[in-house]
């Protein structure tokens, strides 16, 4: 960790391609972030209710205030800061996500493909996740900041398995283990269990960095749950262990979120797996039965994406699916995930790192079988990122089995580029839209709510509502420009 200045230029200088890029990288999310135009919750954190949280420790009446009353200090605090600071916002955004693509790059083997392919992660997201993580504040701040330390943990851990980390590591990882523990409840809790697996299951060599990440998580599982909020009866939480009510929650809800909307990602990962089964020396049976089985899912879940196109949802994008449907789907669903543990024990069965995200998928999904209250695709965000971690692995394996290779990589290269382009125009288009909605004299004194959406109402939360939107925020936000 004793870096000299001059070895520091030496490593600027090897690695300048790699560090010109994430520099990109962050603008380009600075940018997204300023054209990101907030709603809802944004508007509670930053008025006079978020004001009141900060100054009493994020506890007050649950008739007012509800389920903000909570033990998310770090989440709560950077919530609010980011609504009334715009430079602060753009730093943060654009740190984190950039935090989370680099971390996606070193944990998935620091290639080209690698990095191209945490390039586009954002690009992947189903309309879910979009709507309610990438372009919206309050739901960035309490997912991408925690899985990014996460991650970082885990690269920390790859790189002990190699050699012996100074004692400053120690201290690196209690940080990351506090801080990270302070954002979600489900990353809260699921941080002590990670930290027990790794030192059980995953770590050849014990160090101190292992028992200082723990402590780091236990401490902030009591800083959170030591919050006065969590012993009120709060209607917006609710938990249950009635199997009856976990199974209709997972067919309904949760596995349409962790599976079926995401195609591009399955479409991806299923090819890959057929490449590797047909080049494999696996036994003609066990060969066949892989390939055929990543056959049948590629079409069912292209057939499947199809008809979620045509299902209505909600404001929280719960798809409004036809209860016989949901669950068929809820149970193929099940059978998927016991293939892809199958591909990984005979296509890359000395992995240790794709084990591990295997693992870290099912931890950060259990917790939220149990939750009744509230029910929304946001709580998947962390599962989905370690699935998108087993995705390239699968996808870096099988490009070495190809004689196009490097074609495939220029070829989605262009494909992130022009994604990125298209992403960043409608961000732009939307902010400029909205500009010319909120300055209209009726609505900037409190007359009418707005009556104009915006280009593009899939990337404003909740579909760019009306009523979600705060004209003295703007009124103020305008006057500093």
């Amino acid at each position: 960790m004793n870096i000299s200045k001059s070895n520091l230029l030496q490593l600027i200088k090897r690695n300048w391609l790699y560090f010109l890029i994430f520099l990109l990288i962050f603008c380009y999310f600075g940018f997204f972030r300023y054209f990101l135009i907030p709603s809802g919750d944004d508007y509670f954190w930053w008025g006079t209710q978020g004001e009141y949280l900060l100054h009493h420790g994020f506890y007050g009446p649950i008739k007012i205030y509800g389920g903000s009353i909570n033990g998310r200090y770090l989440g709560n605090f950077l919530e609010i800061l980011t609504m009334r600071h715009l430079k602060l916002a753009v730093i943060v955004f654009g740190g984190f996500w950039t935090l989370l693509i680099w971390t996606i790059w070193q944990l998935s083997g620091k290639t080209w493909w690698s990095l191209v392919l945490a390039c586009g992660f954002i690009f992947t997201l189903n309309d879910a996740f979009l709507n309610t993580i990438l372009v919206w504040n309050a739901g960035f701040i309490n997912y991408v900041p925690p899985m990014a330390l996460l991650l970082l943990y885990l690269i920390i851990v790859q790189k002990g398995e190699q050699q012996h980390l100074s004692a400053i590591y120690a201290l690196l990882t209690l940080g990351l283990g506090l801080t990270a523990g302070l954002f979600l409840e489900s990353i809260t809790i699921c941080q002590i269990f990670l930290g027990l697996i790794l030192l059980v299951f995953f770590t050849s060599h014990k160090q101190l960095y292992h028992f200082t990440y723990l402590l780091g998580a236990i401490l902030s599982f009591g800083m959170m749950f030591s919050h006065p909020g969590y012993r009120l009866q709060v209607p917006y939480r609710q938990t249950t262990f009635d199997l009856s009510k976990i199974w209709h929650i997972y067919t309904t809800s949760n596995h349409i979120w962790l599976i079926s909307l995401n195609t591009i990602l399955l479409a991806i990962l299923l090819v890959a797996i057929i490449v590797l089964a047909w080049q494999s020396q696996l036994s003609k049976l066990t060969k066949d039965s892989l390939l055929l089985g990543a056959v049948i899912f590629l079409i069912y879940y292209l057939f499947v994406s199809r008809y979620l196109h045509t299902v209505k949802t909600d404001m929280i994008y719960d798809y409004l699916v036809n209860i016989h449907f949901a669950d068929i789907d809820a149970i193929v669903s099940l059978l998927f995930i016991g293939y892809i543990g199958c591909c990984i024990y005979y296509l890359l069965p000395f992995d240790k790192m794709i084990w591990l995200f295997y693992v870290c998928a099912g931890l950060f999904f259990g917790p939220l079988l149990f939750v009744a209250a509230p029910v929304n695709c946001r709580g998947i965000f962390p599962t989905y990122v370690f699935m998108y971690l087993i995705m390239i692995k699968f996808v870096q394996t099988a490009s070495h089995e190809l004689k196009i290779n490097h074609l495939l990589l220029v070829i989605t290269m262009i494909m992130v580029a022009g994604a990125a382009t298209h992403y960043q125009i409608i961000m732009q288009t939307n902010y400029e839209a909205n500009l010319m909605r909120v300055q209209e004299p009726a609505y900037e004194q409190h007359q009418r709510l707005l009556n104009k959406h915006v280009p593009y109402r899939k990337f404003v939360w909740v579909n760019d509502r009306f009523d979600q939107q705060n004209p003295d925020y703007w009124n103020q936000r305008l006057k500093r420009r």
